[in-house]
């Protein structure tokens, strides 16, 4: 197993109402000791998507904080033991902000139908670990390139998959505000998972599809940011999303790799385009993101986000 050097991250926040919308449903939340991070996109009528959002993240909050130990003590049990232990972790703290969302949209009729994405980024002894449900994403941007690291739990991207669209009419296709699996709209969710080992330099951006929606390029969101990176270089995606639209709330974190493993120290036994299951649980774990083959779906859990 090679050496692994201490990691540290550097990360902003940055989130903005939009030109359309009155309120801010968006939440996000970044760990002070750089642990882990969190976009959440909520949806629903009366300022619903607002609590949803919020809960979600407070539930991932409370549950992370309460697993510190478990977190700091990876690296220390053997790598595939470890990084399960990690997945399921990670995937038990998104299921528990699933069930808190969706138990209050019964119980209250002004909250029925709320819901949420959500995607949150742990990162421990140089790796990290990325959940996802719905349509917010998480990219990696690496060797001045960028790549979608998250699939997005919709309709059109369904049809995408099934070779029914193709990703240029799927980004113009109305079908693409549509989710089939989101937090607390449905009794069950799907919960996507992904692993990355990380190196020194990396970026890493998780936003709401009130910013990606108004990049189709990836290749744009890296120039950008190797043009201008940190907390500027951020403001500018969501300035940018807001110039040329701002149909939604805007929402990035945006995490640096400012120490870690050069690309030489990586883990070279393992293939760096390996594929990583969706819920139920796991069994195998990716290096970097892939092409997808499958959307997590929730029975009954379409729902418009926004237009």
């Amino acid at each position: 197993m090679p050496t692994t050097e201490p990691t540290e991250v550097v990360a902003f926040v940055k989130t903005d109402v939009g030109v359309v919308r009155e309120h801010n449903e968006d939440n996000a939340y970044v760990d002070p000791e750089g642990r882990y991070f969190i976009v959440a996109d909520g949806m629903g009528g009366h300022a619903a998507g607002e609590v949803a959002s919020a809960m979600a993240v407070e539930e991932v909050v409370k549950f992370l904080e309460g697993a510190r130990e478990k977190i700091a003590s990876f690296g220390e049990q053997p790598a595939d033991e470890a990084r399960q232990m990690m997945v399921k972790l990670l995937e038990e703290a998104v299921r528990r902000a699933h069930q808190s969302v969706f138990e209050r949209g019964g119980r209250e009729s002004d909250k029925k139908g709320m819901g949420t994405t959500l995607d949150v980024l742990l990162i421990a002894s140089g790796e990290a670990f990325v959940a996802h449900v719905g349509d917010s994403r998480t990219y990696l941007i690496r060797n001045g390139a960028a790549a979608q690291v998250t699939t997005d739990h919709t309709v059109a991207e369904v049809l995408v998959i099934e070779g029914k669209l193709s990703p240029e009419e799927a980004r113009l296709s109305p079908l693409r505000t549509i989710l089939v699996n989101a937090i607390g709209v449905s009794a069950e969710v799907g919960v996507e998972m992904a692993h990355i080992r990380l190196r020194k330099g990396d970026n890493l951006l998780l936003c709401s599809d009130g910013l990606h929606d108004y990049f189709p390029s990836d290749r744009e969101i890296a120039e950008l940011l190797a043009e201008q990176g940190g907390e500027e270089g951020l403001a500018r995606l969501v300035n940018l999303a807001k110039e040329r639209g701002g149909h939604d709330n805007i929402t990035g974190v945006l995490v640096e790799v400012v120490e870690g493993n050069s690309a030489d120290d990586s883990d070279q036994e393992v293939d760096d385009r390996e594929g990583m299951e969706t819920s139920p649980p796991p069994e195998t774990l990716a290096t970097e993101p892939t092409q997808p083959t499958q959307v997590p779906q929730a029975p009954h859990a379409m729902k418009t986000n926004g237009s």
